[in-house]
Formats: structure tokens, sequence, C-alpha cells
């Protein structure tokens, strides 16, 4: 995959994000009129169930997109922020931790002086497990804190982190597993709501930081 400029970048961002807010608005408007084919406690898990998807895969993919991005720059890693080394160097940091012999961290340490000189470049594969960042099936807020500075950018959504945790994700967990949510009231509204600016917020957020550079050292 190439992004080769911001234009395309912000493109693919919001083409990603078009279809999933579109299949979450029908559900969405299927609750809130009281579709009569299905229940409302059966769409309401069904959408929730939806929600999680799209909140996991439109993450995913705007964060790999921005990744794919940078590397489209050639910009060599003594210019970028350290976070972008790091996904380079991260199965050798595993092996290094893992020894202890002073050989294998004095090779460690020289990897890390040449690739100052190298230009920035990961490969891209879009599939499960393969791709520079994953969501691991299950984005709470701790592992979406770690990817937003994985890619070196401040965490603004710490109100958020209830809606994520609690009312999106332990729902979900419950629905996947086959037990019965006894709260007929769940305001999907609500939760789709606060999902969606997140995810809004986020796509902006991370079209600035490519507009502003912020990936480079300052």
């Amino acid at each position: 995959m190439k992004i080769r400029d911001i234009e395309n970048l912000e493109e693919r961002i919001d083409r990603d994000f078009a279809w999933r807010k579109m299949e979450l608005l029908q559900l969405k408007m299927a609750i809130e009129n009281n579709n009569v084919a299905l229940s409302k406690k059966t769409l309401v898990r069904s959408g929730v169930a939806l929600l999680c998807a799209h909140w996991e895969g439109f993450i995913r993919s705007v964060t790999n997109y921005y990744v794919v991005y940078i590397c489209s720059q050639k910009i060599k890693y003594k210019n970028l922020k350290e976070n972008f080394l790091a996904f380079k160097i991260k199965k050798d940091v595993q092996l290094s931790g893992g020894s202890q012999k002073n050989s294998v961290h004095t090779k460690f340490l020289l990897k890390l002086e040449s690739l100052k000189e190298e230009v920035f470049n990961i490969k891209y594969d879009d599939k499960p497990f393969q791709r520079i960042i994953n969501t691991d099936s299950n984005l709470n807020f701790e592992l979406f804190d770690e990817i937003i500075k994985s890619i070196g950018l401040n965490n603004i959504y710490e109100t958020k982190k209830n809606y994520i945790d609690n009312e999106m994700l332990k729902y979900r967990h419950e629905i996947v597993h086959g037990e019965s949510y006894k709260d007929t009231e769940y305001n999907f509204t609500e939760v789709y709501n606060q999902v969606l600016s997140i995810m809004e917020s986020f796509k902006s957020q991370v079209i600035e930081a490519a507009e502003k550079k912020e990936y480079l050292k300052i």
C-alpha cells in the first residue's frame, strides 16, 4: 500500500469512516424507530456488537494508514520521534531483553546506531496479525491509549474511558459469550454518539498530525 500525500491519507480515512458510520446509523435508526421486524433488545444487542467491530476496525485502519503515510515520506529514523524506531526494533528488543549475553546487547546497540541513517520503512500487509498495528480483538481504553502513544500522539480521550470499557465493551463481552443482558433500557443512542464522537475526533487528530508533521523530532 502507498499513501504518498496528505490528500490520499485523508481520502482513505474518510472513505473508511463513511461506510462504517452508514452501517451504524442505519442500525441506530432502526432501534430508535422500534423496527417491528425484530425486538428492540435484539436490535440493541446487534448494535453493540457492530459498534465494537467498527470501533476496533476504524482505529486499526487509521493508525496503520498514518504509519504507511509516514513511510512514504522517506524520512530517516534520526529525524523521527523515537516511537517510530520502536516499530522497527520490537523483535530486537525482545531478543536482547531475554538474553544475558553482553554480545547480544552489543549487537543490539550497534543496530540502533546504524539505523539512524536509514530511511523509515516498514512492510504493511493488510491481514490479521500481519499489520503494523493490531487491536487484538479487544480495543479497550488501555490498548487504545497504547496505540495512540505508539504513533506519537497525545491521548485526549480520558473522559470517554467509561463509555469504551463499561458501556460498550462490557456489554459486548456479555453478548458474545451468550449471556442475557437484563437492562432493556440500555441507551444505545448515547453510547453510539459518544463512540462516534471519539472516532470523528481521532480522524481529525491524525490528519492534523500529518499536516503539522508531528511525527518529526522537534
